[in-house]
């Protein structure tokens, strides 16, 4: 059960999940109470110091981040710490106002709240339901504990209600609901032809004449790009797997057998109660008499969990702490776990945590593991320890002799390696490995490219170490129509389609001047029109590509006309007849609300901002 919890805690996505909730704090540098003392500030917020781990911790989350979103091809100056110290500081710098704004407005988050919160993080469940082993588990991996967790959490309530209680206070003024009327509630009268794309492609024709006349006139523009035959020797750590010897493994599964052994467990839940720092103890006291009579008198545990449980994480799931076989807690609850039947209520119980009511809610008999099964698991993870030491000393190796060499064949022959050559590699384009634009910029890089040296080993993804130098340079050459026929084919018909659009909208214009109508022209050349009366910008009949198009026209005293592309190749070709400007009494009670809720958020983000500023305006902050 707890290998289970241990491996789903590490999984993708609660590892992503748990990254999101670091990320929240990421630029505000919350780790300080991992470290003692408070050793040279890097900053001063109204003489709260902000510590250089507090602003290392940041940068590295923000590294962390970055490396995430643009991967293994991330532009490695954008994880330099004196680019992104800057924006980390003022991260800390503004949470750290916020935060003592928020202190003295006296706000604060109820534990209902926090444990409501707590509750809501997907990677805390297991099959749809909150498990504390899983909560544990999955915030020790993050490097939290629950306690720390539980204040951040806290900080981060506080911190949106006052965020909130700043940008819910604006509100709209009648003259901004008509003007937000009249552009967002604006009505027009829209009328369009549906040209289908067989009529635009039928009379376009590129031909061979065309084609060589077009390649003829501009030589210098079909040529390669600079190419070069490139030696490289790749690693990767399934070179690496041999067999593994079956006295290693038989020693392993010896260690580790017993750690697989699931023994009697007992799934228990409980009440904690922590004596607060303004607490006096017979007042603590009291609270404990109290809840141990009215868990005799036979009052639900689930709901006093919650109602008066200190342990956030499992009062919101009725106190249910998960399963343990007599390890899991410390020694006292284990003791009272011990001498409990299914369904009884220990006394109160003293650890270090606070006092303890617990209850065994179940209880399962040992298991043990499929011993072959483990077996297989250790063969591999031995097979890919050794394949993982093997290829990194390799690299170091490489490293080593390639740095002097003159080209890569030597060092091969040292390590007992092979030489892969590749061709037609360009600074855009290659075949794997040199689909990297990692790789790709080492080869064409000035110490490889203009001097002739090797390139440095470089580390990839999954495991794999490369390093490469070029074999021989393929300079830029003229290619030959047939190369590049296709291409300029495409070009042509792109400038014929082009034309022929542009040629289908003069003439519906001159149609329309010389007195047609839209429906006239449709009726004549075999084409479908709509027409749409009182069109709105959004949750009209109109295709949204029309849409966008007709409330982006200038209605003038002759016809407005242009046109748009649809998806799938057909042709609009769009008349704009009339526009009646919006009025908030036009509107529906629900529009009204609406375009109100609107113009209250537009002007409450506004004001956040102004508020932030005025709270850096008006601190006393020292940046060194």
């Amino acid at each position: 059960m707890m290998q289970s919890l241990r491996s789903g805690a590490q999984s993708t996505g609660a590892r992503v999940l748990v990254l999101l909730i670091v990320l929240s704090f990421a630029g505000f540098g919350l780790e300080s109470v991992l470290f003692g003392g408070s050793g040279t500030s890097v900053a001063e917020v109204n003489g709260v110091e902000i510590t250089p781990q507090e602003l290392q911790i940041a940068v590295e989350n923000q590294k962390r981040q970055l490396m995430q979103i643009f991967g293994e091809d991330i532009d490695p100056a954008m994880l330099d710490d004196d680019r992104i110290s800057p924006r980390a500081l003022e991260g800390l710098i503004e949470r750290n106002l916020l935060l003592q704004e928020a202190e003295g407005q006296s706000l604060a988050a109820s534990s209902k709240t926090i444990g409501e919160l707590v509750a809501s993080v997907d990677a805390f469940f297991v099959d749809g339901q909150f498990d504390a082993d899983q909560y544990r588990v999955t915030l020790a991996n993050a490097g939290y504990t629950p306690e720390r967790f539980r204040r951040e959490q806290a900080q981060q309530i506080v911190l949106k209600q006052l965020q909130d209680a700043v940008s819910t206070t604006d509100f709209a003024t009648d003259y901004e609901l008509d003007v937000a009327a009249a552009a967002g509630a604006e009505e027009r009268d829209v009328r369009y032809l549906l040209i289908p794309e067989e009529a635009i492609e039928s009379a376009i024709e590129v031909g061979e004449q065309e084609i060589a006349a077009f390649y003829g006139a501009d030589l210098d523009r079909f040529v390669s790009e600079e190419q070069v035959v490139a030696d490289y020797i790749l690693l990767s750590v399934e070179d690496f797997f041999a067999p593994v010897d079956d006295a290693l493994v038989d020693a392993q599964f010896e260690d580790v057998k017993a750690d697989y052994v699931v023994n009697d467990q007992a799934s228990v839940s409980h009440i904690l109660l922590i004596q607060a720092e303004d607490e006096a103890p017979a007042e603590y006291a009291r609270r404990i008499d109290d809840l141990a009579a009215r868990l005799a008198s036979g009052e639900d545990f689930a709901l006093l969990a919650e109602q008066e449980s200190d342990d956030i994480g499992s009062a919101s799931v009725g106190g249910q702490l998960g399963f343990t076989d007599g390890s899991v807690f410390p020694e006292p609850m284990e003791d009272a776990i011990a001498s409990l039947g299914v369904g009884e209520i220990s006394s109160a119980v003293e650890t270090e945590a606070g006092t303890h009511f617990i209850r065994v809610d179940e209880r399962t008999a040992s298991e043990e593991p499929d011993y072959e099964a483990l077996r297989e698991e250790l063969r591999e993870a031995i097979q890919r320890s050794e394949a993982e030491q093997s290829l990194l000393a390799t690299a170091d190796s490489l490293r080593d002799l390639v740095f002097n060499a003159g080209d890569l064949g030597q060092p091969a022959d040292v390590l007992g390696l092979s030489v892969e050559t590749v061709s037609g590699v360009s600074r855009t384009t290659g075949t794997a490995p040199f689909d990297s634009a990692v790789v790709r910029d080492a080869l064409f890089g000035e110490d490889v490219y203009d001097f002739g040296n090797n390139s440095a080993v470089l580390e990839l993804s999954d495991n794999r170490f490369l390093v490469t130098r070029i074999s021989e340079k393929l300079p830029s050459r003229q290619l030959a129509l047939d190369e590049v026929e296709a291409q300029i084919r495409e070009e042509l018909t792109a400038i014929a389609r082009d034309a022929q659009r542009q040629a289908i909208l003069t003439g519906v214009k001159e149609r329309i001047a010389s007195g047609e109508t839209i429906e006239d022209i449709a009726n004549q050349d075999s084409y479908e029109w709509r027409v749409e009366i009182g069109a709105r910008r959004s949750g009209g009949l109109l295709p949204p590509e029309v849409a966008r198009l007709a409330f982006s026209m200038k209605l003038s005293s002759g016809p407005t006309i242009d046109m748009v592309d649809l998806p799938g190749g057909d042709l609009a070709v769009v008349e704009l007849a009339r526009l009646t400007p919006g009025k908030v009494d036009n509107l529906d009670p629900g529009e009204a609300d609406q375009l109100v809720a609107q113009l209250g958020e537009v002007q409450g983000q506004l004001s956040l901002v102004e508020y932030r500023l005025a709270l850096r305006q008006n601190a006393d902050v020292v940046v060194r």
